[in-house]
């Protein structure tokens, strides 16, 4: 899971998405799983979640771009 928060060369493509697919999916169930006593931990987990989408959705849009210009 390159972490291109911290590092300008990581880069995501179409073979990272089911990685990250998976990290949200997981973190989502967690996410569900905390009592809400858990604030701070549930503050982290759901900035990790958030990430995830982002990059899945990253990966799926720059994905689309690519479809539409081989059209």
């Amino acid at each position: 899971m390159c972490d291109s928060a911290r590092c300008p060369q990581a880069t995501h493509h179409p073979g990272h998405r089911p990685v990250w697919a998976e990290h949200a999916e997981r973190t989502e169930i967690f996410l569900g799983q905390l009592g809400a006593t858990r604030k701070t931990e549930r503050t982290r987990l759901q900035a990790h979640y958030d990430r995830a989408l982002r990059v899945v959705a990253e990966i799926d849009a720059a994905g689309a771009t690519m479809d539409e210009e081989s059209a």
